[in-house]
């Protein structure tokens, strides 16, 4: 064998072993499954800071600044950056920063739901009995694509910074988007679960934005065109 089809052998064996490219794996989008050393959740929205890009969990799916993160391919695309407080129901939230070779793939559309968000809510938008869209990888629900992006809950309540709904949420929705279904737009993500004679709970999307405004950075929803 001469050295020049050596040279080439090996270079179509290192072509065969390559991982697949960033670009070629899953939409990282709200609704979308990750995963840490932590367990799997569910990614909400997508926020920006002059050029970085964010994808929102729940403080509780994370453990610490820079732990790396993964997809549903098992494809790791950011670390995390920022992590509030798990324990109170108003900062349970967190942001993954999105590494530059996977920006690619990012989408703000709700995933199922390609006209959402078209913004966050405010509590002069909502409504008792509203409908509220739910897309999630919750325990139960994750098996289809059905089930994962066709749920929706009924709305109870909301200020500034929390809401509570009635719904079909389930472990492993946590840190996923809730959307307003009448106005199309980002109501908060998933935290707390009930049992029993009571309401989930979470951060709501307007709560997120000034908190991190004020102990991180301030961030932008990135909204569909």
């Amino acid at each position: 064998m001469t050295p020049l089809i050596r040279s080439m052998l090996a270079a179509l064996c290192a072509l065969a072993i390559m991982p697949a490219a960033a670009s070629a794996a899953t939409t990282l989008q709200p609704g979308a499954y990750h995963e840490t050393d932590a367990g799997s959740c569910t990614l909400n929205f997508v926020y920006t800071a002059g050029t970085t890009t964010y994808l929102g969990t729940a403080a509780h799916c994370v453990e610490r600044i820079g732990q790396r993160v993964r997809d549903i391919e098992n494809v790791e695309f950011g670390s995390v950056a920022y992590i509030g407080d798990a324990d109170v129901t108003e900062w349970d939230f967190a942001f993954i920063q999105v590494d530059p070779e996977d920006l690619a793939r990012v989408s703000p559309a709700v995933k199922g739901w390609p006209a959402y968000p078209k913004g966050h809510t405010v509590p002069s938008d909502t409504l008792l009995g509203d409908s509220i869209q739910l897309s999630g990888y919750g325990l139960g629900y994750d098996t289809t694509k059905t089930t994962q992006e066709q749920r929706t809950a009924v709305f109870a309540f909301d200020d500034t910074e929390l809401y509570a709904v009635d719904g079909p949420i389930h472990w492993g929705d946590s840190g996923g988007p809730l959307v307003h279904k009448r106005t199309g737009k980002a109501l908060g993500i998933v935290s707390r679960l009930c049992v029993g004679t009571c309401t989930e709970e979470g951060p709501t999307v307007q709560g997120i934005l000034a908190k991190s405004a004020i102990d991180f950075v301030p961030v932008a929803l990135k909204t569909v065109p």
